[in-house]
């Protein structure tokens, strides 16, 4: 959310220039030719060999519709771009495939901004780049103060195709001092995490997620040590299918499942935690710019909340991104199933915008929702706490960057409507532990 809120400063502070994307295809493009080189445009900061991993065409082998659309798709998942365009000129035996990109800004000092119903606002400085050395890697720092003092660094390795063996992998650390409103306590807690991924063929990733948390109150009965500080190393195992046709789709299947261990190397905490993550994206026939997004999203643990789960880790739904029209934490329980229909509306496509010396690419989407979800620790409370909304909303795309979420909800209970402001796609927000 930090780059969406310092790009709209730039943008009301300055003016911007506005250009529309075009179609990155040429109009007849020579499928069935092979092709004898492939020759890159553009790429002033980024490597030529991370341009060439990351696309689905191969000298000596021939052009296709499928490589086209891969070619595009995994250049624009990078992120370094902000515009991917393909044209081809004859050769001996083929054709010679010229890839012409355009860059986003590479480093972005900017503003790091939450609006939290937990905690409210925090506002501090931020820097993040979006090509990290050329090497379309993500990379970002950030200290936020008001509501709670947050700090955060992140580096993430580029997405690569499944004939690479070049390893993708994340490195994440979060440092929070807050005030934890749903479990009534101060909480200071610290968070590195690990990920790295293998894609053994184009749509599947095979990785390993570990994490290492401390959590330290100033009273008893809020960790699980009776030292007040909690220690949990954890490491888990993932799948995930992802047939996904953009950074923010109109078309495919996302389906992830996990099993990870809490407690594995000892700590204080023990039990084993699963999860599975379904998305399916379908184009409505009504037109280009509607779309239908389906979530499920089902996480169960075993052990006891108190003696082996820590109450930290239980799941509180209701708000922004569980189940709108609900204020944060109104069921609770070690286990939660959240389900969601999103409605959107490309109310403008996206456009390559520039203000000052940052270059960005931005998209505006309408939409409505229904969310039902419940939380629960045993099998008689599974039923009992559903609870549903209904509502509208915008959201500002800037991928792969970020999404700023603006929603409207209602449910049929005492709090009527509500405001939620949220960043990141719902289904993704929703695995956060502090959502």
């Amino acid at each position: 959310m930090r780059t969406t809120i310092a790009i709209l400063l730039a943008t009301l502070a300055c003016g911007c220039s506005i250009e529309k994307i075009t179609e990155p295809w040429p109009e007849s493009p020579p499928y069935g030719e092979f092709v004898r080189e492939i020759r890159l445009e553009g790429n002033g900061y980024t490597r030529d060999w991370i341009i060439l991993a990351a696309m689905a065409s191969t000298v000596g082998e021939p052009y296709t519709e499928s490589t086209a659309r891969r070619d595009f798709l995994w250049l624009s998942q990078l992120g370094a771009f902000t515009s991917v365009n393909f044209e081809t000129e004859p050769a001996d035996d083929g054709i010679t495939l010229i890839v012409r990109v355009a860059e986003v800004t590479p480093y972005i000092p900017s503003v790091s901004f939450a609006l939290t119903q937990e905690n409210g606002v925090e506002l501090g400085p931020a820097f993040s780049s979006a090509n990290l050395f050329g090497f379309a890697a993500r990379a970002s720092a950030y200290a936020r103060f008001g509501g709670a003092t947050n700090f955060g660094l992140r580096y993430w390795d580029p997405w690569l195709p499944g004939k690479n063996w070049l390893v993708g992998y994340r490195l994440e650390y979060f440092h929070r001092d807050r005030i934890n409103e749903l479990d009534d306590f101060p909480e200071v807690s610290d968070e590195i995490s690990f990920q790295f991924e293998r894609n053994p063929t184009n749509n599947i990733a095979l990785g390993v997620r570990a994490l290492y948390l401390t959590v330290a109150s100033d009273s008893s009965g809020n960790t699980l040590s009776p030292t007040n500080r909690d220690k949990i190393p954890a490491a888990g195992l993932y799948l995930r299918l992802d047939t996904r046709n953009a950074a923010y789709p109109t078309n495919g299947w996302l389906a992830e499942f996990e099993a990870s261990k809490y407690g594995i190397f000892g700590g204080d905490s023990d039990y084993w935690h699963f999860g599975a993550d379904l998305r399916r994206y379908i184009p409505l026939p009504i037109g280009r710019r509607h779309s239908l997004a389906l979530y499920s999203l089902g996480t169960m643990s075993t052990g006891v909340v108190g003696v082996d789960i820590p109450i930290y880790m239980d799941y509180h739904i209701g708000g922004t991104n569980t189940v709108r029209g609900w204020p944060l934490g109104s069921r609770v329980g070690k286990n939660q199933w959240l389900n969601t229909v999103e409605y959107w509306f490309r109310l403008i496509d996206e456009r390559k915008l520039r203000a000052w010396f940052i270059k960005w690419r931005m998209g505006l989407q309408l939409g409505a929702f229904g969310d039902v979800g419940t939380a629960w620790d045993t099998s008689e409370e599974f039923g009992d706490n559903f609870i549903g909304g209904i509502g509208g909303g915008l959201r500002i795309t800037i991928p792969v960057v970020v999404m700023l979420r603006l929603d409207v909800g209602y449910s049929s209970n005492k709090f009527g409507i509500q405001l939620h402001v949220g960043g990141a796609e719902k289904q993704q927000a929703s695995r956060n532990r502090v959502r």
